[in-house]
């Protein structure tokens, strides 16, 4: 039975190289998303000061912006903090003394493992919950801010289609959040998908939690479907669909969380994109922390660089680009899984698979060496 006293060492270690590590990914991480919002903020910066938003709104854009930049960096992240700190320790001959000491390549990947547990905790945490109301306020900001999105001439308005159960519904454009719609159709579909009749509205408000329409028609198909009845609306005119329901199908991405996503799969709630594309939104997060794992598994190699070589040794470079090949393979494999060519589960399990393979093979021949 090994005594507390000797596990003392062990724990000092452990907490000393997952704080460090931690650090360096936090460092990393930051340095990423603030070139990534630099980016989008080239793009976005003139019509946010077209706006008349100032400082003030890009300042908002970047933070409601930041939660969806942080996920997609932070695999990378995690890769670049893992081979500054192994990097350094190598140099160092840290690394030396620590496997002269007994400590095996499994070994500190087993120390490592916490934060691994730790990173891709916090991303799923932000994915699933975070992420999706960013984007929907992100989103409902945009709207309400531009000046132009109740006109019909307005070159950047996007029709919106969306389905519930059988039905469907066309949006013209929406504004003020999505309080306001123009140009708005229903079309009600039976069971097997046939149209049994639609219901138009020139313009739709919403106030005391429903929806006013205007210019409201009514199409009717008769029982063989062979005669079309057009009657004027009332105002008992309804989509299946708030305005913040609205906001989160705009968007162009499956930023909705988990209840979300069962209720579109299993209970027929509203949806702009295909089921395929909400499944791989669940389960590539779910994959999220065996990803991290990857990346961690892919910079082991670098402590095997000889002290004495310094960063003369390429190894640092064949890492980065190893960890840049997989994410690029990930994104490769997530777009045919979101097409439906690949189910859900294969999708995100492929990349893994093949690059513990890679990390695997790859340490088993430094180890040869």
């Amino acid at each position: 039975m090994t005594s507390p006293s000797s596990d003392t060492p062990r724990l000092v270690l452990l907490r000393w190289l997952n704080r460090a590590l931690l650090g360096r990914v936090v460092i990393c991480g930051g340095v990423l998303a603030a070139l990534m919002e630099i980016l989008a903020l080239l793009e976005q910066t003139t019509p946010i000061l077209d706006r008349n938003l100032g400082i003030r709104g890009i300042l908002t854009f970047s933070l409601l912006h930041l939660p969806v930049i942080s996920i997609d960096i932070l695999p990378l992240a995690f890769m670049m903090g893992a081979l500054f700190l192994l990097t350094q320790l190598t140099l160092s001959s840290e690394m030396a003394a620590l496997r002269a000491a007994g400590m095996s390549t499994i070994m500190l990947f087993r120390v490592l493992a916490p934060s691994v547990v730790i990173m891709g905790g916090a991303g799923m945490i932000t994915q699933y919950w975070v992420v999706p109301a960013s984007e929907k306020a992100l989103a409902t900001w945009w709207n309400k801010t531009d000046p132009d999105a109740d006109k019909l001439d307005n070159k950047e308005k996007r029709v919106l289609w969306f389905r519930a159960g059988p039905t469907l519904v066309r949006i013209g454009s929406y504004a003020q959040g999505g309080t306001f719609l123009r140009d708005v159709t229903i079309y009600h579909r039976d069971p097997g998908g046939l149209l049994i009749g639609t219901e138009h509205a020139d313009t739709l408000t919403y106030t005391n939690g429903t929806w006013h329409p205007t210019g409201a028609k009514d199409l009717t198909l008769s029982a063989d479907q062979a005669f079309v009845k057009v009657t004027n609306g009332d105002s008992n005119y309804d989509i299946p669909a708030t305005p913040s329901t609205i906001m989160i199908l705009s968007e162009s991405g499956a930023a909705v969380t988990p209840g979300q996503i069962s209720a579109i799969l299993h209970k027929g709630a509203p949806a702009s994109l295909s089921r395929a594309t909400y499944r791989m939104a669940l389960f590539s997060t779910l994959v999220l922390p065996l990803d991290i794992a990857v990346m961690l598994l892919l910079t082991l190699p670098v402590i095997y660089i000889p002290p004495r070589a310094g960063l003369r040794n390429p190894l640092p470079v064949y890492v980065l680009a190893a960890g840049m090949g997989f994410v690029i393979l990930q994104g490769m494999i997530s777009a045919m899984g979101n097409a439906g060519t690949l189910t859900a589960p294969l999708a995100v399990m492929v990349g893994p698979v093949l690059g513990i393979l890679l990390g695997l093979t790859w340490l088993l021949r430094m180890e040869e060496k």
